[in-house]
């Protein structure tokens, strides 16, 4: 009886290791891409919270995304971020403020509590023809009663240089790097004009 036992699970467990065997690899990307701070702005008069942009689920992750002429969104394939583009995007928001000034641009991890908070949403961030298209609401919150100080739309684009998946996500790149460095002079501003 004991042996009928441990040949019933030997067969399940082999059996299950069967069907783990035949599940597709995943595929690598041919290369990782990141948005990058094309600059480091001075002038920031007040520390800031910088938050991670608000964005649909396909344009927040790791995929670099395509728009077909019929308006369907397609992955581009052998190229994607080296992260969530999300992240990316505030972390180029924050190396774009100049540092070892009065005041910094730091991440809400830190636990730092600033008078401050940059918020966004990231509505496109997506290849468009030829066309690198990158679209941001970009708003200035007042962290002791959540009013907010001001807020504007912000957009980007680059033309890529032929239709190679590497063309396209260095498009894309520099479209993304790009909205990171006009969020964060937009930010400059609004606390300079609050001051």
């Amino acid at each position: 009886m004991m042996n009928l036992k441990w040949i019933s699970i030997s067969l399940a467990a082999l059996s299950l290791s069967a069907c783990v065997s035949v599940l597709p690899e995943p595929e690598a990307p041919d290369a990782l891409y990141s948005v990058d701070a094309n600059a480091a702005h001075a002038g920031l008069t007040h520390n800031i919270i910088v938050r991670e942009p608000e964005a649909a689920r396909l344009i927040a992750g790791q995929g670099m995304v395509s728009e077909r002429v019929d308006g369907g969104l397609r992955l581009i394939a052998g190229a994607e971020w080296a992260g969530p583009a999300t992240r990316q995007i505030q972390f180029a928001m924050i190396e774009s403020f100049a540092t070892g000034e009065a005041a910094n641009a730091v991440a809400p991890e830190l636990g730092i509590f600033t008078d401050y908070e940059l918020a966004s949403r990231l509505s496109h961030l997506q290849m468009q023809g030829e066309r690198a298209v990158c679209e941001m609401t970009v708003s200035v919150i007042a962290s002791s009663d959540r009013s907010l100080l001001a807020r504007t739309v912000i957009s980007a684009d680059a033309t890529a240089t032929s239709q190679s998946a590497t063309a396209r996500a260095q498009a894309l790149k520099s479209a993304a790097s790009e909205c990171a460095e006009q969020a964060s002079l937009f930010a400059i501003a609004t606390l300079r004009d609050a001051s």
